[in-house]
């Protein structure tokens, strides 16, 4: 089958390049595209690895009361990694390492630790092909 599109310059441009990068052609880049991107969407897609479980009888911890933390002072803390036990703020600092290693001072193993971005910040939104 053969299938004509008409795109923009940049975006033909944008093709050209990344099947340069590829070592492909910009029709074949094109091909293999949009069956990736088909078979991204396809229900009987396998993921590429292999879950396991490791244990059965370890409680799941709820972590509410850090979320409800977190949107109350995600502007304070914008740009910072966060260790949280509840509401409780451990640490804060500009490195996880940093900020996990204060974390396990204070006696917590199991804390939540996060980098904040503040309302400022759009929502993160994944799905591109490349």
């Amino acid at each position: 089958m053969t299938l004509t599109i008409e795109v923009s310059n940049e975006l033909e441009a944008r093709l050209e390049a990344a099947a340069k990068r590829h070592g492909l052609d910009k029709s074949e880049f094109v091909r293999v595209a949009l069956e990736e991107k088909l078979n991204s969407q396809s229900p009987e897609r396998k993921p590429p690895f292999q879950a396991r479980i490791i244990a059965t009888n370890v409680p799941v911890k709820d972590r509410s009361r850090e979320h409800e933390w977190l949107a109350q002072h995600r502007d304070e803390y914008d740009g910072q990694y966060v260790a949280l036990d509840g509401a409780t703020l451990l640490a804060v600092g500009e490195g996880y390492k940093e900020v996990a290693e204060k974390a396990l001072e204070s006696g917590i193993k199991d804390a939540l630790i996060v980098y904040v971005e503040g309302s400022n910040h759009p929502p993160f939104i994944s799905g591109g092909v490349w």
